[in-house]
């Protein structure tokens, strides 16, 4: 059984944690920085650390810190994640962001993308990225969209400029179910496997 870092002093996010992994992984539970620090320097195999962000007054220092652990990958979570907050941290090595009460199906999603070198961000914050950091009001057409269906052209467009998939449906007026259907197949043939890859082929 795999091992993960549970790096947290709140009871409520532990036991939340606990409850959603004690089946799919060996769970070692550290609640103080320099114990963290400590265990990354004695143990140097690869490592996910689910890194609960409210058990730390210094954020950008402790991340700054964990920089020197290399074979550590380190996963941010915050009871009330703040996008603009969020979207500071993303220079500074972390592999995603997300609630700290992410139910157990996505948490496990997030890690096993993870594992499989992709990062995760929480849905809102990906698209706060599109938004701020890659619309583009000239849009070249990229190579893959010959490969669409006039609908997914459309959809792939709405994606690229930031829609949820809650917008596009309601724009498109189909159903959500139909939507993700569109983007799993855009995804596909555009050889991506999130939002912002797919933004950035229109760059």
């Amino acid at each position: 059984m795999k091992k993960i870092v549970l790096f947290t002093n709140m009871s409520s996010i532990k036991k939340h944690w606990e409850s959603a992994l004690k089946n799919s992984y060996k769970l070692i539970v550290i609640e103080e920085f320099e114990e963290l620090t400590h265990y990354l320097k004695k143990h140097s195999g690869k490592i996910i650390v689910m890194f609960d962000e409210m058990s730390i007054s210094h954020i950008e220092d402790a991340l700054q810190k964990l920089k020197e652990y290399p074979h550590a990958t380190v996963l941010l979570f915050n009871a009330v994640p703040e996008l603009h907050h969020a979207s500071t941290l993303l220079g500074s090595g972390i592999k995603g962001y997300e609630n700290s009460y992410i139910n157990k199906e996505n948490l496990l999603k997030m890690l096993l993308a993870v594992e499989n070198g992709h990062n995760w961000l929480f849905a809102d914050l990906t698209y706060f990225i599109i938004n701020k950091y890659m619309q583009n009001k000239n849009i070249d057409e990229p190579e893959f969209m010959s490969f669409l269906t006039e609908k997914e052209k459309s959809i792939a467009l709405m994606v690229a400029n930031g829609l949820s998939n809650k917008e596009i449906s309601q724009r498109e007026k189909i159903a959500l179910s139909t939507v993700k259907g569109h983007i799993h197949h855009i995804f596909e043939k555009a050889n991506v496997t999130d939002r912002i890859s797919l933004a950035l082929k229109f760059k």
